[in-house]
């Protein structure tokens, strides 16, 4: 019996999405002879610490970013990293007593990881002779920030060409790196019929469909981008994820724009969403952006948040698969732009497909499940 356990921690919505997609991949292939657990790391954490990890994160990701990206920007110095390291084991340590008891007794072959915190904290059993599953690490994100790595981990998963060298810097072997990308659900690379889906969420054939997610904490100016392409009223047609974000989706509910508009909050169907969806306008969350580009769906950022979305926008650009804008007036000017001239979009979609990985996940499994692998 082969044992995989995938840890992740749900701060965000992303991290849980990417090991359930593992977990999905593992499953399909019915092995008898395979056992998959799947986690969140904070359950197995002190009360104050699982309530308020999340809290905090979100607290800063919403109210104060600048503060969010200084100190992800000045953390990943390479000196201020050197001395924050202890520091953040012993308090991870402090933190994960009941964790380190679980990995221990549960005698997996196989830990995986979406979130660096119980990255962490088994690496460092590892390191101590406390633990000897193979632990896999699934960066979330396309530039691996400094707290990813950790001595004791075999191997790395990482998006692209790009993730390499970050990780090579900090003392990772090119050899430990695999750049197969971010695990994304089966479901979102499934056909599906596109006609019945407009019917279904009440849209049109033949008109620019926009999809408006801010997120799972539903942040971001919709309302005022909306009411900027009202001129479009023949031509478009939106999609509003809103998430978590309840007073944005009472707001909106309320509201009569001139094309069709369907509304959602927090939704499990996200692949049916993007099949009707020609252009998104989004912050570049690393599943979200997974997704999307999967679903060959070119994104407009807005708001990426300071530090990892900062970096997963800036990929995005060098390989001309998305757009950016500063400011939310300015959607208006460039969705014009794309309905007169197509071979805007069209450009765009083919470099969406180029960087694409539609099958990291099955790549990942097989991995896992080719023990010759883990040779030296």
């Amino acid at each position: 019996m082969t044992k995989v356990l995938l840890l992740y921690v749900e701060a965000g919505h992303g991290h849980r999405k990417v090991a359930e997609a593992i977990a999905e991949e593992l499953k399909s292939r019915n092995s008898p002879e395979l056992h998959i657990e799947v986690l969140d790391a904070l359950t197995k954490t002190n009360k104050f610490f699982r309530k308020s990890y999340p809290q905090i994160y979100y607290q800063l990701v919403v109210l104060a970013p600048w503060l969010w990206g200084f100190f992800y920007h000045f953390i990943n110095l390479s000196w201020v990293y050197f001395f924050i390291s202890p520091l953040r084991s012993l308090w991870n340590w402090l933190q994960s007593k009941k964790l380190r008891e679980y990995v221990k007794t549960g005698h997996f072959d196989f830990i995986l990881f979406t979130h660096f915190f119980p990255a962490e904290v088994c690496a460092s059993l590892k390191r101590k002779g406390d633990l000897d599953s193979k632990l896999i690490t699934v960066v979330t994100d396309v530039i691996p920030h400094a707290v990813w790595q950790n001595s004791g981990t075999d191997f790395y998963w990482v998006m692209a060409d790009k993730s390499v060298d970050p990780l090579v810097r900090q003392g990772v072997k090119r050899k430990q790196i695999h750049t197969s990308g971010i695990p994304v659900s089966s479901k979102f690379l499934r056909s599906k019929d596109k006609p019945a889906l407009q019917n279904q969420f009440g849209l049109k054939p033949n008109r620019l469909t926009i999809l408006f997610t801010s997120g799972s904490f539903g942040i971001g100016p919709t309302e005022r981008v909306l009411d900027s392409l009202s001129h479009l009223e023949s031509q478009i047609q939106a999609v509003v994820i809103c998430g978590k974000n309840r007073a944005l989706y009472d707001t909106l509910n309320r509201r009569r724009f001139k094309f069709p508009v369907a509304l959602f909050g927090f939704v499990d169907n996200m692949d049916e969403i993007m099949a009707v969806t020609d252009l998104m306008i989004a912050k570049p969350g690393g599943a979200t952006m997974c997704e999307s580009l999967v679903e060959g769906i070119p994104m407009i950022i807005m708001n990426p948040i300071p530090g990892q979305e900062t970096y997963n926008a800036q990929w995005l650009l060098e390989e001309k698969a998305a757009f950016q804008v500063g400011n939310p007036d300015k959607i208006k000017g460039l969705v014009d732009e794309m309905i007169k001239q197509p071979a805007i979009l069209s450009s765009t979609y083919q470099a969406v497909k180029r960087i694409a990985k539609p099958h990291a996940a099955r790549d990942l499994a097989d991995f896992i499940l080719n023990s010759s692998e883990f040779q030296d």
